[in-house]
């Protein structure tokens, strides 16, 4: 039986969850049986802008006000239960012998969950977040999930033991690297060493440690800080204005060469605060691993499946003392920096595209395959 896919993210942006939904929609293609697929998404510029996929935009704004910010929401889940369970019940009225199957990415629109319980076959959740707030919405959304779905994916171990369910099937599906990126870039490491530039990709958000960055690069000034943001020039601008940046410190607004900054690091950080926000995987670490910078991590969450200790720094985000360390011994040390360098390359292969292309295959076609 063929199979019409339903791809359901609600903002779309340059953060790490639509970038790994526009590669598994890509994915689909090599599929079994798949006829057609279709994604319902935000009308915002982000990774799943390009896609070759036919679009239906849903609402969705954002605002400061948290309230306006609930109000947006519940909105855009009302336009998107309309809009999906129309679609749904037009494929099936025209198409008996399509199957009929929805992917909802991240835990957030419910909307399309429970469009997908009413009218679609079968329902599969792509998990990648831990923390929601408020503390009501998280277990509304895990209510969904538990009552709608009859598969979840998870991107980490450590996201499928904190967000366990009881009724649908579960599976670990790692990030890979993304598709655009070599999986064996060329690089000049003496070039890299005497850059000293120490990268941080990311959104602009506290719980995602920037404060740190900054801190760090104030105890570091023969580094270079470079901050690749995921926001506006307006959202940093107003985030940055009271603070006293060093000269050390460079900030670039969603810049479409991360590649290259990376393949000029010397190393890549992520300083996520665990008790605001665990790290449930960290993307841009394993980018920056694929071009041999040396990460630094989170000693709790995703992080730790991807980092060990042969090849960065496992460490509270505050300790910014024992990050500055580490990472002045190594630009005294091109051999050990080599080390941790070569190490950190060598392990991000483990997350690479095709593993990650071969196992959602693997999976797309066990859910899909002869079911109805």
């Amino acid at each position: 039986m063929k199979t019409d896919l339903f791809f359901v993210h609600l903002y779309n942006d340059y953060s790490g969850s639509p970038r790994v939904f526009s590669d598994a929609i890509d994915i689909a293609d090599d599929c079994l049986n798949i006829n057609n697929k279709r994604l319902f998404t935000s009308n915002d510029e982000g990774f799943l802008s390009n896609n070759k996929i036919d679009n239906s935009y849903i609402f969705y704004k954002r605002s400061s006000n948290k309230v306006l910010q609930i109000i947006y929401f519940l909105l855009s889940q009302i336009h998107l239960f309309l809009l999906l369970s129309m679609r749904l019940i037009s494929t099936r009225l025209k198409h008996k012998d399509i199957n009929t199957v929805v992917v909802i990415n991240t835990m957030l629109p419910f909307g399309a969950a429970i469009a997908a319980k009413l009218f679609a076959h079968k329902t599969i959740y792509y998990v990648h977040e831990s923390h929601i707030k408020p503390n009501f919405l998280k277990s509304f959304l895990r209510f969904i999930i538990e009552t709608t779905s009859d598969h979840v994916i998870f991107v980490s171990n450590y996201l499928l033991k904190a967000e366990k369910f009881s009724k649908p099937s579960m599976k670990v599906i790692y990030n890979g690297l993304r598709s655009d990126f070599p999986s064996t870039p060329t690089i000049d490491s003496r070039d890299k060493f005497n850059s000293k530039n120490v990268i941080f990709s990311g959104s602009l958000k506290e719980y995602k440690g920037v404060n740190y960055v900054i801190e760090l690069s104030k105890l570091m000034p023969d580094f270079t800080f470079i901050l690749a943001l995921n926001c506006t020039v307006y959202e940093m601008d107003s985030y940055f204005c009271t603070m006293d940046l060093p000269e050390n410190v460079t900030l670039l607004s969603r810049p479409k060469n991360l590649n290259d900054i990376y393949l000029n690091g010397f190393a890549v950080l992520n300083l996520s605060i665990p008790e605001l926000w665990t790290e449930t995987f960290g993307l841009s670490i394993l980018e920056g691993m694929n071009y041999g910078c040396v990460p630094v991590v989170p000693s709790v969450g995703g992080p730790v499946e991807i980092v060990d200790g042969n090849c960065g720094l496992l460490c509270d985000s505050k300790d910014t003392l024992r990050i500055s360390d580490f990472l002045t011994n190594l630009a005294h040390d091109f051999t050990l920096w080599k080390a941790f360098s070569d190490a950190a390359q060598n392990r991000s292969k483990r997350f690479s595209y095709d593993s990650f292309r071969e196992n959602l295959k693997v999976l797309f076609n066990t859910y899909f395959l002869n079911e109805k």
